[in-house]
C-alpha cells in the first residue's frame, strides 16, 4: 500500500466524462491492467426520534467501504469541528450496524436514517510504481416512493468521473503528493479530461500506531502522524461525496429556480440558493 490522492474528471463543456478514454491511454503506455476495484460510501443523519441525544450521537454519520480492497474493514466519519473523527472497524460491524438502524430490527426505532449513497466502481491500472484507479461516480438517493415489499425506492444519478493515483513506494502524505500531481499532468491529462483534485480533504493527524509501537512523546510518533492510511483514504471518499452532492443540489435549485420564475407581473420570488 502506498499514499493515494484522488481526482474528479471534468470535461469541457457539453461533453459527458467519460472513462474509456484513459483506459485506452494507459493501455496504450503499457499499463498493465490488474483488477476491478469498488468504494462504497453512505450518508446516514440521526433519526429525528432516535431516544439517543444530541450530546451522545454524532448529527452526520459516513460509513466508507473499500470492498475490492480491504473487505475486511469498514471506516466511519464524522464531520465535526476542525478535524475529522475517523473509526476503523472489522467488517461485522455492518452487521451491528444495520441492526441498530433497522425499524425491523431488534432496536425500538432506528439510530440513524441512511440518506444517500456513492457507489465509485471502474478498473485499476499498474504502472511502473504507481497504481491508477479510474471510475464512474453513482449517486443513490432513497426515495418516499414504497416497493411491493414496503421499501423506499432508489433513484440514481451518474456523477461524473474520478482518478484516484497510488505511489506504492511511500507512505509520506507530504512526500508523495507532489510526484502524484506530476504524473497525473504528464500522463493522465493529454488529450483528455481535466484531472481537479478533491477538495476539503482534511487528513486527521491523531492516528494511533498500529505497525510500530509508541506513543505521542516516542520518536516513532512524528513518523506515523506523516503516514498515510485507509483511514485517509476514507476521509477522501467522504469529501468527494459532498463536493458532487453539493454540486447536485446546485443544479437541483438552479432547476428549481427556472420552474418557478414568475409568469405574470407580480408574483413573487425564486427559490433561495443551495447551501454551501
Amino acid at each position: 500500500m502506498g499514499a493515494k490522492w484522488l481526482y474528479q474528471l471534468r470535461s469541457a463543456p457539453g461533453q459527458q466524462t467519460s472513462t474509456l478514454h484513459l483506459f485506452d491511454r494507459f493501455e496504450a503506455l503499457g499499463a498493465r491492467r490488474i483488477c476491478k476495484w469498488k468504494t462504497q460510501t453512505s450518508y446516514h443523519k440521526k433519526h429525528q426520534s432516535s431516544p439517543v441525544t444530541s450530546d451522545k450521537a454524532a448529527g452526520d454519520m459516513f460509513l466508507v467501504q473499500f470492498p475490492s480492497d480491504a473487505p475486511e474493514k469498514c471506516y466511519f466519519v464524522v464531520r465535526q469541528g476542525e478535524e475529522d473523527k475517523v473509526m476503523e472497524a472489522g467488517a461485522a460491524m455492518l452487521s451491528i450496524w444495520g441492526l441498530m438502524n433497522s425499524p425491523t430490527g431488534n432496536a425500538a426505532m432506528p439510530l440513524y436514517d441512511q440518506r444517500l449513497s456513492m457507489t465509485v466502481e471502474g478498473w485499476a491500472y499498474e504502472m511502473g510504481d504507481f497504481v491508477i484507479r479510474v471510475g464512474s461516480v453513482l449517486i443513490r438517493q432513497l426515495t418516499q416512493h414504497k416497493t411491493e415489499e414496503n421499501r423506499p425506492q432508489r433513484a440514481d444519478q451518474f456523477k461524473g468521473a474520478v482518478l484516484e493515483v497510488e505511489y506504492l513506494p511511500s507512505l509520506d502524505r507530504s512526500d508523495s503528493s507532489q510526484l502524484i500531481a506530476e504524473f497525473v499532468e504528464i500522463y493522465c491529462q493529454v488529450d483528455g479530461p481535466t484531472a481537479v483534485p478533491v477538495s476539503g480533504f482534511r487528513p486527521i493527524s491523531a492516528v494511533m500506531p498500529t505497525r510500530s509501537v509508541g506513543n505521542p512523546q516516542s520518536l516513532h510518533w512524528p513518523q506515523r502522524t506523516r503516514e498515510y492510511t485507509n483511514e485517509h483514504r476514507a476521509q477522501q471518499y467522504v469529501a468527494l461525496f459532498q463536493q458532487v452532492t453539493r454540486s447536485s443540489e446546485h443544479s437541483s435549485s438552479l432547476s428549481s429556480s427556472s420552474a418557478a420564475a414568475p409568469s405574470a407581473p407580480g408574483a413573487s420570488g425564486s427559490a433561495p440558493p443551495a447551501a454551501g
